[in-house]
């Protein structure tokens, strides 16, 4: 049997946490009300070792107690709660005061086209001591070399909050971040860097140091630049070197999860390890052995990894996996995956919103689940085929687990995903294991010829069947509307159609239909309250960019109809609809509103046309009193196309004249049926 108690601890924790993220609670109250249930909790504890038996009430108080502690822990983790965070201390400076950033480098992320970033762990802010994760920007022309994990950094450069999403719909990378506790950015140029000595000691830096080492030596080695991409991806967690074509090819061909170094990994080296040590097993303390060597194998392959977050989390999770596996009991894997799940939820509650942890563990707990009860429905009459079955039960049963998330966050579903799976993972065990072989013998600084020829071949195969893969569009379904909504209905759905595939019964069969009204509910709601007329202007950088729609179609206008940006894409997908691009106009009436729109051209007369709303792009050479003179507008917007010199300009003259301003640059994408309240 399951260990339900401990589902239900889990269940009441992560209820906790969310409660504690998203409704604002008074911390002293916090405080008072956990003083009261853990007197209360011991009270009942108390009376029923007493009458040498638990009742109810002690259950239900142990319940709120683990409530309790997932609000606690969410809390906790809040800046303002916390009195030595960086963001208090900037809250207390003055406008220009001297900012000055002492914090170790801690991480290295995936750059954009301008810049290198890095996670940096505050130290100081002005000489005082200070806590707190910054997001640091680094121009891609500046000294990105020299900067290593570890290495400590002073930064004298202003300290900003990261931005939101400024357009509809539009990935929101400030909750991202966020998400990963790290509440502020730094966009720092050459001259406002100064490095402080070497790297530290830590062990974060010693790891550092080896992954910049491995990588410096599989580069001396002749391996394509594809190649090398995949293999620091694969076994170093290094995803920098990726092409966005490499990686939209193995999305598309259903296996994207590979190239991150993630549970998949982890769980495939747990397995190989524990085959190779089968051998203890018939010893006296031969599974206490095994589980020590266990561990310091996967704690050891989290150092070549770099001990970057994603590889502690999924080498923590299969640490509590690996002690059950040596349990004998099948369900000892699933408690000890929920007991896991509550020690890293408890520790870092960030880890429920982080899009890696959720699919990590759903496809995990799919697999332990689900693939029993598909493997169940064929019994193959040898050994090949039993693998070959098993791989193909194990690929469903967590495919499964992760689709509605993945329709959620990636919009798409390849349709090759298990014949891509079932030819790449058998591999994927040579391929890991070959891959740290070859990275253990190139730190002795003795590399075999053949071994990096050989391995460099494999990794070329595996790109090239990808790539067939991936050209097979007709099997890949693109631009899925689905929303959070719709995922977590699907997740029900799920919870009652597990009970029922099990055991065929009255209650599993009722609850299995309820759960599909639910989400069929959910998908009507969804069709009839979305809006079905809108005027929008997006927020481009140094672009003009306007939506209309209508019950019928969706119109686009853009000043750069040829390069359609993907916050557009975005809004189609919500809407369902396919834009119909048109050329670009300065006239438009939407909701007995008349709209003007001023180009660099500066034209704004127009006979018998009184505009309510005026639309500034491209920074019109405009006398904005005059304008303001003749047309008397009710409200005023700037997208991204102006120059800041003359938003700044024009947002003084509006504040004087006591006319609303809206700058799609700090207040985001402007939508009449949405915001229009001035």
């Amino acid at each position: 049997m399951y260990n339900f108690t401990l589902i239900k601890l889990c269940a009441f924790l992560i209820t906790g946490i969310l409660i504690g993220f998203y409704w604002d609670l008074e911390f002293h109250f916090l405080l008072l009300l956990g003083a009261a249930l853990a007197i209360l909790f011991l009270i009942i504890f108390l009376y029923s070792l007493r009458k040498f038996h638990q009742n109810s009430l002690f259950g239900i108080i142990s319940y709120f107690l683990f409530l309790y502690l997932g609000i606690l822990s969410a809390q906790l983790h809040f800046p303002e709660n916390n009195p030595d965070h960086l963001s208090n201390y900037l809250n207390e400076l003055d406008e220009n005061s001297k900012q000055v950033l002492i914090g170790e480098i801690i991480e290295e992320l995936k750059p954009d086209l301008y810049h290198t970033k890095y996670i940096l762990r505050t130290l100081k802010l002005n000489k005082i001591p200070a806590e707190g994760k910054v997001l640091v920007l680094l121009n891609k022309d500046s000294i990105r070399s020299t900067i290593k994990i570890g290495q400590h950094l002073a930064l004298a450069s202003e300290i900003k909050n990261i931005p939101s999403n400024l357009n509809p719909y539009q990935f929101d990378y400030g909750n991202y971040m966020r998400n990963l506790g790290v509440t502020h950015q730094v966009l720092l140029k050459k001259e406002n860097l100064v490095l402080l000595g070497s790297p530290s000691n830590s062990i974060r830096s010693y790891a550092g140091k080896l992954r910049e080492k491995i990588i410096s030596s599989l580069k001396q080695q002749d391996f394509e630049k594809d190649e090398l991409a995949v293999i620091q991806s694969l076994l170093l967690g290094q995803r920098q070197e990726l092409s966005k074509e490499l990686q939209q090819n193995y999305a598309e061909a259903g296996i994207i999860h590979i190239l991150a170094v993630s549970g998949l990994h982890v769980g495939i080296i747990l397995l190989l390890l524990n085959w190779c040590l089968k051998i203890l097993d018939r010893s006296k303390y031969g599974r206490f052995l095994k589980i020590i060597i266990l561990l310091v194998c996967l704690w050891g392959f989290a150092l070549l990894a770099g001990l970057s977050p994603s590889v502690v989390r999924a080498v923590s999770m299969f640490s509590f996996v690996a002690i059950g596996l040596q349990l004998k009991k099948r369900t000892s894997t699933l408690n000890t995956l929920f007991a896991s799940l509550f020690i890293l939820l408890l520790g870092n509650p960030y880890y429920l919103f982080q899009a890696g942890f959720q699919l990590s563990y759903l496809a995990v707990f799919s697999i332990v689940i689900l693939q029993p009860t598909f493997s169940s429905l064929y019994t193959p009459k040898n050994k090949i085929t039993g693998s070959l079955w098993k791989l193909i039960t194990v690929s469903i049963a967590a495919q499964i687990g992760v689709l509605p998330l993945s329709l959620y966050y990636f919009h798409q579903f390849p349709g090759l995903f298990l014949l891509s799976n079932i030819i790449v993972l058998p591999f994927m065990g040579i391929i890991l294991g070959l891959g740290i072989v070859l990275i253990l013998i190139n730190l002795t600084g003795i590399t075999p010829y053949f071994l990096p020829q050989f391995y460099g071949e494999l990794i070329s195969l595996l790109n090239k069947f990808v790539e067939f893969i991936a050209g097979l569009k007709m099997f890949v379904i693109h631009d899925i509307s689905f929303s959070i909504a719709l995922c977590l209905g699907m997740y029900l759905c799920y919870l009652f159609f597990i009970p029922l595939v099990k055991k065929i019964s009255y209650t599993n069969l009722s609850l299995a239909l309820i759960a599909i009204l639910i989400f069929q509910s959910v998908l009507i709601t969804e069709e009839f309250s979305k809006t079905k007329n809108e005027f929008i202007v997006f927020h481009g950088n140094r672009r003009t960019d306007i939506a209309v729609l209508n019950p019928k179609n969706l119109m686009y206008y853009s000043s750069n109809p040829d390069a359609k940006p993907t916050y557009l894409k975005n809004y189609e997908l919500q809407k369902k609809r396919v834009a119909n691009t048109l050329n670009s106009r300065n006239v438009f009436r939407f909701s007995e509103k008349k709209i003007l729109l001023i180009d660099s051209i500066g034209t704004y007369r127009i006979p018998n046309f009184e505009p309510h709303i005026l639309v500034l792009t491209n920074s019109p050479k405009i006398n904005l009193d005059r304008v303001l003179k003749d047309l008397h507008p009710e409200l005023i917007i700037a997208d991204g196309s102006n120059y800041k010199s003359y938003i700044k300009r024009w947002k003084i003259t509006l504040a004087h004249k006591k006319i609303p301003f809206h700058i799609t640059g700090e207040k985001g994408a402007f939508n009449i049926n949405h915001q229009y309240k001035y």
